[in-house]
């Protein structure tokens, strides 16, 4: 009974049970010294996180040199995100989120993330990198949702906008295990039921 039900609670399971494709509206991050960091499916647990200095400055120099094109960027910002899981995954003891929501059916859920925790995450990672400066073509929005049964389970992700352009993409965390980098793709191919091969480091 116990795999069944976290089919139908986990990302991949009914929309009104998850919340997985949820339309709520992130809160507003008030500091970037001290951040939220949610976990354990559907942000059951959410702990606030600081990073010392030395980890400010390690993900600061994946930003150096400043890109020049919002391309150069996204490239950027995807392996930010990676070493801020890192990070993160020592002080949240989430080291060892598995790839999706699947592979974590028989394990203990404590320490794994669905696509709300990692789409919830990914937000204000982004957030922090346009506060502290690092990224200048790219914002940050409310997470995207697609799904519903009717092109694929339901599915959720953070969404950042190229501020020159207004073309959107998603940064989807969620398809890959901790401290390897999202996929960011335009919004319009992510809508479509797209899915990445593994990367190596997955399997």
């Amino acid at each position: 009974m116990r795999p069944l039900l976290l089919l139908l609670s986990a990302c991949a399971g009914l929309l009104a049970l998850s919340g997985c494709a949820s339309f709520n509206k992130q809160k507003d991050l008030k500091s970037i010294e001290s951040f939220p960091v949610c976990y354990s499916y559907g942000c059951k647990t959410i702990q606030t996180v600081t990073l010392h200095k030395e980890q400010w400055l390690i993900i600061e120099s994946l930003f150096l040199p400043k890109a020049t094109t919002p391309k150069q960027e996204r490239k950027q910002i995807s392996l930010a995100i990676a070493q801020m899981e890192a990070f993160i995954g020592d002080i949240t003891q989430t080291k060892n989120d598995l790839p999706g929501t699947f592979a974590a059916l028989f394990h203990d859920l404590t320490d794994q993330m669905d696509c709300v925790d990692e789409a919830t995450n990914t937000t204000v990672y982004l957030k922090l990198f346009r506060q502290r400066g690092f990224i200048n073509f790219h914002k940050e929005g409310h997470r995207i949702n697609r799904g519903f049964f009717f092109n694929g389970w339901p599915h959720t992700s953070a969404v950042m906008t190229d501020t020159q352009t207004g073309a959107a993409f998603a940064v989807d965390s969620w398809f890959h295990k901790n401290g390897i980098g999202p996929e960011i793709i335009p919004t319009k191919l992510w809508y479509s039921g797209w899915h990445p091969a593994p990367k190596g480091d997955d399997l």
